[in-house]
């Protein structure tokens, strides 16, 4: 997805997942946020797709 709400990166990175795809970037650097928060959000994401 170009843009989108947590939610959708993991689901985006279980169905990719799902398709056999063994690597997956998602650049939170570009997300207007300070490092703290986007630290959070890497560890949510990485929760959220573990949770599967």
């Amino acid at each position: 997805p170009g843009a989108g709400t947590l939610g959708q990166y993991v689901d985006y990175a279980r169905a990719a997942a799902e398709a056999g795809v063994h690597e997956l970037f998602i650049d939170l650097g570009q997300t207007p946020a300070t490092l703290e928060e986007r630290v959070d959000m890497a560890g949510r994401f990485l929760e959220g797709v573990r949770k599967g």
